[in-house]
């Protein structure tokens, strides 16, 4: 099981047998307008990878501080969104994507099947939440394919963008 919680002054991991947990506070600022750049630098990876060599598999979890910040860029457009990611040291740009919105009580839930072509033919969707009340934001990508039935998880928070 893991369960991460986000914060701004980031606390170890504290492994017990073979389970990991983190909680640390968090405090954030209500999000305004619809235009806004959400960072993570925080991943979490967990699923099942086959090896090429003999066809065995592995269940993997990897939690992972990124040296490189990922930045998105949100623009919300009533119910889609168009979101572009600036990824690496070099803050690479990435083809802009786009997402179904949909509203909630206190935020957004951007959603989207991945169509490109991935690792043989594999399927893959996105997922997107943004607590406005909060600026919290997650991002998760699950994939499925010959070598791998995983997600990816990452954390972190939104800011206006103007």
């Amino acid at each position: 099981m893991i369960a991460v919680l986000i914060g701004m002054n980031p606390l170890p991991l504290k492994a017990q047998g073979s389970e990991y947990s983190r909680a640390v506070p968090y405090t954030g600022s209500k999000l305004e307008g619809n235009v806004y750049l959400c960072r993570s630098g925080r991943v979490v990876s967990a699923g099942f990878r086959r090896s090429a060599e003999d066809g065995s598999v592995n269940e993997v979890t990897d939690v992972a501080t990124q040296q490189n910040v990922t930045t998105w860029r949100i623009t919300v457009m009533g119910g889609r969104a168009e979101v572009v990611a600036f990824v690496g040291a070099t803050q690479t740009l990435e083809a802009a994507e786009q997402f179904t919105v949909q509203r909630g009580a206190s935020g957004l839930l951007l959603t989207r099947p991945d169509s490109r072509p991935s690792l043989e033919a594999g399927l893959a969707a996105q997922t997107m939440t943004i607590d406005v009340t909060n600026s919290s934001f997650v991002y998760s990508g699950q994939i499925i394919s010959p070598f791998m039935n995983k997600t990816n998880i990452f954390v972190g928070y939104c800011s206006p963008h103007f």
